[in-house]
């Protein structure tokens, strides 16, 4: 696949498809050109770096308020995407921009979470999965989340305090999960998790799920 680079010089100030006014986006055939340009742009601005492949694009780094600091952070966005997900390049591209800018955070959807450092620690976990409130609805696992300077608060509570990050770019910052857990003869285990973690723990919960399923159908 071939890739090329973009920049977006404010995401507040909307798309514009006319082009006359809202956010300005540059492209680049190499990713050095294009964080050269991304951090000669304001670093109070909600500025953006992403890859292309000529008919689909997807953000890679962002410039977010985080607890009232500015830092780059890398979007998540492309791991849910198999084209790119599975792609060498922009996976190594993502590393490079880890590295380049000493990144520290993820924008996991509508949150933030630490970045990975090494492995998933997984032995602890060995034999859990998670324990949805309601069955197949794997979120509904979660029943705490650990915000600094604020502490444990709901999901429930979570949303309240931001109902709409996507559209203010204020993120909530979330370090830790509590989730209620099983073993797989069906005893309750309570488990708190990194982001990463508890996303192994999804996508190992979902394929039980999907293979209980295929077995319900024979």
């Amino acid at each position: 696949m071939n890739l090329s680079c973009y920049t977006i010089d404010d995401l507040r100030l909307g798309y514009d498809p006319q082009g006359e006014s809202g956010w300005r986006q540059s492209h680049f055939l190499d990713w050095r050109d294009a964080l050269e340009q991304y951090l000669s742009l304001p670093d109070s601005a909600v500025k953006a770096l992403g890859v292309s492949s000529g008919g689909q694009e997807v953000e890679l780094m962002r410039r977010l308020s985080i607890c009232g600091i500015q830092e780059n952070v890398l979007v998540l966005d492309f791991l849910a995407i198999p084209l790119w997900a599975e792609d060498a390049h922009v996976l190594q591209l993502a590393r490079d921009l880890v590295s380049e800018l000493d990144i520290r955070y993820c924008l996991a959807v509508d949150r933030l979470v630490p970045i990975l450092t090494g492995n998933i620690p997984s032995k602890r976990l060995e034999g859990k999965y998670l324990w949805p409130n309601i069955p197949g609805d794997l979120p509904t696992a979660i029943c705490w989340l650990c915000m600094p300077g604020t502490g444990w608060v709901s999901p429930k509570e979570l949303k309240r305090r931001f109902p709409a990050p996507e559209k203010t770019f204020q993120y909530p910052l979330v370090t830790r999960y509590r989730v209620d857990g099983v073993t797989p003869d069906g005893n309750y285990v309570p488990l708190e998790l990194t982001y990463w973690e508890y996303k192994m723990l999804e996508q190992r919960t979902q394929l039980r799920l999907d293979h209980k399923k295929i077995e319900g159908g024979q």
